[in-house]
């Protein structure tokens, strides 16, 4: 997990061979002069050449990153502000070294990436792009941002405006950094989990970049990401594909995560979520975790309750059972048809507390939605059911008079007027709490 700790000196580099860069640095400095307390965070290069075959060993290593602003060009037009970091998977086709990666400012990205969605022009849309073209050989972390993709956006001054009060404005803050394997260019998947989580993607290597992905690229992809974790799409990635890239993961002792576990992470760091996942695995391999309010990992312990009066309470009304244990520091786990396992993850001060408390929220749901009462240790949920038998040993023919019965209705059959509580069957359900009837 990356702290997001302010960063220091910034390099804006751009190009007066581009019309978007040019304009860029105009609105940036507009900015910078209507606020003169940031200037001394910034130094700004402008160049002549293309950015993409500027010569990565010629920058200073004075500045802590490179912000590269830049238009961008596509043979399918679309308006569209994009961020990425560069290097090149195979041949360099444009601009920089064949099969070299820079180091990507990951958290920089992230952070430009969610400014950039508060200050996108209408009809414009903001996308990660998978790493592509130069310069390569670069010192420092750097990223490209973008307007793309004709002469007609990058002639907009309210797009060009929009990505400099995003460069501007943007903060990192605490991220997990990324590897991204999978997708297409504009990398969809990636770019909706920086929006929604704090997941942040550095290199990002598309399916059809595949091909030139070994065991030693994918070192690098990692190191020049300084990536805590590895994400695959994997509706676009062959299960060969899939099985390999887990295996190079491995290797490095990183996990893989999906877009749920960014979710699900909460407030917890990404250790401490690591932590709880290796519990869980150790628990019930394949299960899937869900946290709730559970603060930090430090000594975690499980506990466990009936499991038939979890199933019970999550049967008869689920989502109070999951807005319960929102307020409770657990983090629960299901999977193979199991929504709510009967043992959570809690930390060890709590336990007793946390086990009280399950058992409690979940004899409430009953007691709100069922008939019950205590016998000695015993939960007996006593449940009223529509029983067919009763109702064809009465004479009643399936059909629509059954669904009338059903629905709590009298009907009349053969003259005779048969009401709902006399096609009925009593059940009981026993559930054993022990110290819970005393």
């Amino acid at each position: 997990m990356k702290d997001g700790k302010k960063t220091g000196l910034i390099l804006l580099v751009s190009s007066h061979a581009d019309q978007a860069g040019c304009l860029i640095h105009e609105e940036v400095m507009r900015l910078l002069a209507a606020n003169p307390q940031h200037q001394g965070r910034y130094q700004h290069r402008q160049v002549n050449e293309r950015l993409i075959y500027l010569d990565g060993s010629g920058f200073s290593t004075d500045v802590d990153l490179i912000i590269f602003l830049s238009r961008h060009a596509s043979k399918e037009p679309r308006s569209v502000l994009t961020v990425h970091v560069t290097g090149n998977y195979g041949e360099a086709v444009f601009g920089g070294s064949p099969g070299t990666l820079t180091p990507a400012a990951t958290a920089m990205m992230h952070a430009i990436m969610n400014r950039l969605v508060k200050e996108v022009p209408e009809g414009y849309e903001v996308t990660y792009e998978a790493t592509h073209h130069g310069p390569t050989n670069l010192p420092v972390p750097s990223c490209f941002v973008e307007v793309g993709s004709t002469e007609y956006e990058w002639q907009d001054r309210n797009a060009a405006a929009a990505v400099a009060r995003a460069v501007i404005g943007a903060e990192p803050g605490r991220i997990v950094s990324l590897a991204g394997f999978g997708g297409t260019h504009y990398a969809q998947r990636q770019t909706e989990i920086a929006l929604t989580t704090r997941g942040g993607f550095g290199h990002i290597i598309p399916t059809r970049d595949l091909i030139h992905l070994d065991q030693a690229m994918f070192n690098t992809i990692i190191t020049e990401t300084a990536a805590d974790a590895v994400y695959i799409d994997r509706k676009s990635v062959s299960r060969d594909d899939i099985r390999r890239i887990e295996e190079y993961a491995t290797e490095q002792d990183l996990i893989v995560v999906g877009q749920s576990d960014l979710q699900n992470m909460r407030n917890l760091s990404f250790p401490e979520y690591c932590s709880i996942r290796r519990m869980a695995e150790e628990i019930l391999p394949g299960f899937s975790v869900t946290v709730h309010d559970i603060r930090n990992a430090n000594s975690l312990i499980t506990v466990t309750i009936p499991s038939d009066l979890i199933a019970e309470a999550a049967k008869i009304d689920p989502d109070g059972l999951s807005a319960g244990l929102e307020t409770l520091p657990v983090v629960h786990l299901s999977g193979k048809g199991i929504a709510y396992y009967p043992t959570f993850i809690t930390n060890q001060e709590n336990a007793l507390y946390i086990t009280n408390e399950l058992i409690h929220f979940c004899v409430s749901i009953l007691h709100r939605n069922c008939s019950c009462r205590f016998d000695g240790d015993c939960l007996i949920i006593t449940r009223e059911k529509f029983d067919p038998e009763i109702a064809i040993s009465l004479g009643i023919a399936p059909g629509p008079e059954f669904g009338k019965l059903m629905a709590g209705e009298v009907i009349v059959s053969q003259g005779r007027k048969v009401t709902p509580a006399m096609v009925m069957k009593v059940t009981e359900k026993r559930i054993c709490i022990p110290g819970w009837g005393t």
